[in-house]
């Protein structure tokens, strides 16, 4: 609690910098490309299509045993995850890229990562609404469960920041750790039931793979466009969600609070 104050206070104070700063990082990704901000749901409707001609007529994978059909379950799933992996990708190396604002001595360094999950969350955003509309056309319209969306979407944000703030202060110092990072975020896509589906699991496998907080993130977007369950239906699992991202916040924030003072001496 002590952390989101600090955490929240600090956003407020610099919210003009970090907005000014998120846009340009935003466009600074798209600068010379014809289609611009375009790519940013271009690439991830191209890979979900990829999965989905994979899964449903290679693997021949049809509708899920409750009759949802398999796009729609998979997408639903891959929304969390594209947010997730881009922003921690991205903001593993957000003091590298960020190096010359680090030597500037006025400059508060810790919304460097805040900027990369920002800017990230905007794509995030664009993708999710393109996704609630075609939706809809499927027949899954929009309801009041869709609101859920933005707690999970704070629970990703949580997340990855606290995740974000301990790998980027690390790769100041060790620039292996990207490419370690990068070989989690392959890893990760097949070991959170994102494309192949959890009942497969069984017993203490389940229990295992549910022990992955981004586990909880990926069933809440599902819960919120398919189940229409709501997140207090689960009070073990988001008490246990939201005990292992406050560990994963305080050790982010302990990391760089600790190796903050040499950064500009490294870079």
């Amino acid at each position: 609690g002590k952390y989101m104050k600090r955490l929240l206070f600090f956003l407020k104070s610099e919210r003009k910098m970090f907005i000014k700063l998120t846009k340009n990082d935003f466009k600074a990704r798209y600068t010379g490309s014809y289609l611009g901000i375009a790519w940013g749901i271009i690439q991830p409707i191209i890979t979900i299509l990829i999965y989905w001609f994979v899964f449903t007529l290679g693997l021949r994978s049809g509708a899920r045993p409750d009759g949802t059909p398999y796009i729609i379950w998979m997408v639903s799933g891959m929304i969390p995850w594209f947010f997730f992996s881009d922003a921690l990708g991205a903001g593993t190396g957000a003091f590298m890229e960020y190096g010359y604002l680090v030597k500037k001595l006025n400059f508060n360094i810790g919304l460097i990562p805040l900027v990369k999950i920002g800017a990230s969350l905007i794509i995030h955003i664009i993708f999710l609404t393109v996704t609630t509309m075609i939706f809809n056309f499927f027949g899954y319209q929009a309801d009041w469960f869709y609101l859920q969306l933005l707690y999970y979407m704070f629970c990703n944000v949580c997340l990855v920041l606290g995740i974000v703030l301990f790998t980027s202060s690390l790769t100041v110092y060790m620039r292996d750790v990207s490419q370690l990072v990068a070989i989690v975020i392959q890893i990760g896509f097949w070991a959170i039931p994102i494309v192949w589906g959890p009942e497969v699991l069984v017993g203490k496998w389940r229990l295992i793979f549910q022990l992955n907080p981004v586990f909880y993130i990926v069933e809440g977007y599902r819960n919120s466009f398919i189940d229409h369950r709501v997140f207090i239906n689960k009070p073990v699992y988001t008490i246990y969600f939201w005990l292992i991202t406050g560990i994963f916040l305080f050790a982010g924030m302990y990391t760089f609070r600790k190796l903050k003072p040499y950064f500009a001496d490294v870079l």
